[in-house]
């Protein structure tokens, strides 16, 4: 989807990397710096498209979150011998190999929102400051998410020579609350189609929401989630799939999208690489370093079992043997019969593999890439905050102030969508008790958010982040606990800034 916001300056890109400067420096009037670029509105608005932009980076939303999110949760795997195999089975002993460029892109996401945070007081732009202080929070929850709490403390503009302190428990969490309650009343509840993509006042609610419910703070989630809710500004798509692939619409299920160009050149800065790396097999198509484990194929067969019926969504979100759609110009039964390796699972990712970008460079008979260079040209825009998941979260937050009842008509709002009967009629001794209805809960986050990064923080979230509780993903038999729930901190940003501190998994 492309709109004005997404028009970006590489002057901005170079002045919010830039530190601040000695009393000895003299700013040329003549040319943009640090000094002089900050003038005027239009200057403080392009801060922020520069902050917007780095969302598309490769290590965020481009392609690093999806892939380290799902290759740690029990979603994704690799059979390949390589540095990823190590990634996936909790092995790698490189901290900086994934995770300094996940660090450091997140920190420019951080620090661009605070350059232009820090000088709205100047221009009176709330809504704009609301927006920065969104970014922040969403570049300090994928942050905890992967490393922890105990990263790097930053809360406004740094000198290049700063070194931040390292956040104590409970600090970041705090941080984030206050950047997004004091956001929330600041944003618009919609913007004009041209600026589809900005942040809004439902955006912020609901990131606000998933950091409550990471901390198990449900009653302080619930009337977050209601208010999106009951705001009308979101529903659900009538095909599930179009979520997922380039439609050129403005989608009214999507909470937060990052917007990629569509059909852009392979040299294009707004380009989604995320595809390239969740595919069954290198050999054919793409790289295929992240597959789909059979979590998915399980939960969609014994939806059928139970109610006699294929579910809509499962050709749409992996691939298997009896798909009905084709993956990268191969049937699933293809798929299966032709693996390059005997042992590896028979399931991909059909979310976001960007069949229109691929499907027309590579050969159907081999399943071989035509022309590599323009697999590059993926541009569906990714939902970061979906709809779908807002009635999901809602009910499970009802179901955990013990309202079970109620919680059910906000899952079998998505049940319906799929043509799914309700649970009542499908699982009636699933809404018999709180524990019973937060196992089929389980279940059904898996029917209709896999691979869409949530598994790992659901796991996070339920206690289920462990080796005892992951006995289906063979992954998880290297996975040490008090260890392996996050990720050590960079070797490299320990070494430049003595006041941080390793982690247990260092």
């Amino acid at each position: 989807m492309k709109n004005l916001f997404k028009r970006t300056f590489l002057t901005v890109f170079v002045l919010v990397l830039v530190g601040c400067f000695s009393d000895l420096d003299q700013d040329d009037p003549n040319k943009l710096s640090e000094g002089t670029f900050w003038q005027t509105e239009r200057q403080l608005q392009q801060g922020g498209i520069a902050a917007y932009d780095q969302l598309q980076n490769l290590e965020l939303y481009s392609q690093g979150v999806s892939f380290r999110f799902t290759a740690l949760s029990d979603e994704g795997t690799n059979k390949w011998p390589w540095e990823f195999r190590d990634f996936v089975k909790f092995t790698l002993a490189d901290t900086d190999q994934f995770g300094r460029g996940f660090w450091i892109e997140n920190y420019a996401l951080i620090g661009r929102a605070y350059q232009v945070l820090e000088r709205e007081p100047e221009f009176n732009l709330p809504a704009l400051a609301g927006e920065m202080q969104f970014l922040v929070s969403l570049g300090y929850f994928n942050l905890v998410g992967l490393f922890g709490e105990n990263v790097a403390y930053v809360d406004g503009i740094q000198d290049g020579l700063d070194k931040p302190l390292t956040a104590e428990n409970g600090e970041l969490y705090t941080l984030m609350e206050n950047l997004l309650l004091t956001a929330i009343p600041n944003l618009p509840i919609t913007y004009p189609e041209l600026d589809y993509g900005r942040v809004t006042k439902g955006a912020a609610q609901t990131l606000l929401a998933k950091i409550y419910m990471q901390q198990r703070r449900y009653a302080d989630a619930a009337p977050l989630l209601k208010a999106v809710i009951d705001s009308g500004q979101y529903q659900l798509l009538t095909n599930f799939s179009d979520n997922f692939t380039e439609t050129g619409m403005v989608n009214s299920e999507a909470v937060f999208v990052v917007n990629f160009l569509e059909n852009g050149t392979a040299e294009n800065t707004d380009t989604s690489f995320r595809y390239m790396m969740f595919a069954i097999s290198g050999e054919q198509g793409v790289y295929g370093d992240l597959t789909a484990t059979n979590l998915m194929l399980r939960a969609f067969n014994a939806e059928e079992a139970a109610t006699g019926s294929k579910d809509s969504r499962m050709d749409h979100t992996i691939i298997h043997p009896t798909s009905s759609l084709l993956y990268y110009g191969l049937s699933g039964e293809a798929w299966a019969a032709t693996s390059a390796k005997p042992d590896s699972l028979q399931t991909g990712f059909m979310k976001y593999s960007e069949q229109d970008a691929v499907g027309n460079n590579v050969d159907p008979i081999s399943g071989l890439p035509t022309n590599r260079a323009n697999l590059l040209d993926g541009g569906t825009d990714y939902i970061v905050l979906r709809y779908a998941d807002v009635l999901l979260m809602y009910a499970e937050v009802l179901n955990e102030q013990g309202m079970t009842a109620d919680a059910v008509a906000f899952v079998d709002q998505v049940r319906a969508r799929a043509d799914r009967p309700g649970l009542l009629t499908a699982y009636p001794s699933a809404i018999a008790s709180k524990a019973a209805f937060f196992d089929r809960l389980k279940q059904e986050r898996i029917l209709e958010l896999s691979g869409e990064n949530w598994r790992f923080f659901d796991l996070k979230r339920w206690g289920m982040y462990n080796s005892e509780l992951q006995v289906e993903d063979n992954d998880f038999e290297t996975f040490i606990d008090g260890k392996n729930e996050v990720e050590g901190i960079p070797q490299t940003e320990l070494d430049l800034n003595s006041n941080l501190r390793p982690n247990q998994a260092n």
